[in-house]
C-alpha cells in the first residue's frame, strides 16, 4: 500500500482558478461522511472526470449526492444497496446490520431524492454478491466500494468494481474503511491486493484507491508517496 498525503492528492487537481476549485459538500451532521474523505472522492473525481460512476453501499444516499452535485451535467450516478428481501436472508458482519437498517427507515428521504441532481442518479437494489453487473462491464469509469464490509462481500464487490472500469478512460475504484478498528478485514484484504496491483491509501482518512488506464497520473501520484508501504 502506497500511502500519500491528502495535500499532495489535492494539488494535482491542476485548474484555471481558484473558482474552478470551488466544490459542492453537503454539511456534515451525525450520520453525513467525513468533509474530508468527500474532499478526497471529488478530488479524484476531478482527475478521473468520470462519465458514469458506481457505488456500492447508497445508507442516506449524501455521499450520493455529493459525487452526483460535482459531475458534469451529462454524467450519471448508479448506486446500489440491498433490498429488504435480500436483507431478511443475509448474514451481514456485525457492525453492518444497524446501517441497513436505517437505510430502510429512510428510503422514502435519502438524500438526492426531490433534488436537481436526483435524474443523475438511478437507485439499484438487490445483494451485491448475486446481482448481474453485466449491463456495466468496461462502462464505469469510477467506482466507490462502501457496502457491506464482510470479507466475501467486500471480495465479490472488488472483484466485480474491477470488471466494471472501463478500459479506454481514465479509470479509479476507491474504497472506504480502510485502516478502521472495526473492519480489520478491509484493511487486510487490501494490503494483499496491493501486492498485485498500485493501490494508494491517503493518510488521515479511510480511503484507498487504484488509479487504471493512467500511467503519467500514477507516477505523479508515487511521485508524492511518503514511502510508507504500510505493510503488516
Amino acid at each position: 500500500m502506497i500511502g500519500i498525503r491528502p495535500h499532495h492528492l489535492f494539488n494535482l487537481v491542476k485548474e484555471a482558478s481558484y473558482e474552478d476549485r470551488l466544490v459542492k459538500i453537503v454539511l456534515p451532521d451525525q450520520q453525513a461522511p467525513i468533509l474530508l474523505e468527500t474532499a478526497i472522492l471529488l478530488a479524484l473525481a476531478k482527475l478521473v472526470n468520470p462519465r458514469k460512476f458506481f457505488e456500492f453501499g447508497t445508507y442516506l444516499g449524501v455521499e450520493t449526492l455529493n459525487i452526483a452535485a460535482n459531475l458534469p451535467e451529462d454524467s450519471h450516478v448508479y448506486t446500489l444497496d440491498l433490498d429488504e428481501e435480500s436483507f431478511r436472508s443475509l448474514e451481514q458482519d456485525v457492525h453492518d446490520r444497524p446501517l441497513t437498517l436505517t437505510h430502510f427507515d429512510n428510503l422514502s428521504k435519502l438524500a438526492f431524492l426531490r433534488t436537481s441532481y436526483e435524474k443523475r442518479i438511478t437507485q439499484l437494489k438487490g445483494e451485491s454478491k448475486t446481482y448481474d453487473f453485466s449491463p456495466f462491464d468496461n462502462r464505469i469509469d469510477m467506482v466507490y466500494v462502501d457496502g457491506g464490509h464482510d470479507l466475501p462481500t467486500l471480495v465479490s464487490d472488488t472483484r466485480n468494481a474491477l470488471r466494471m472500469l472501463s478500459d479506454n478512460h481514465t479509470a479509479c475504484v476507491a474504497w472506504h474503511d480502510y485502516e478502521t478498528q472495526k473492519y480489520p478485514q478491509v484493511t487486510d484484504y487490501l494490503l494483499e491486493l496491493s501486492d498485485s496491483m498500485p493501490l494508494f491509501h491517503v493518510q488521515e482518512s479511510r480511503i484507498a484507491f487504484l488509479i487504471q488506464n493512467d500511467e503519467s497520473l500514477v507516477a505523479a501520484l508515487k511521485h508524492g508517496s511518503t514511502n510508507d508501504r504500510e505493510k503488516r
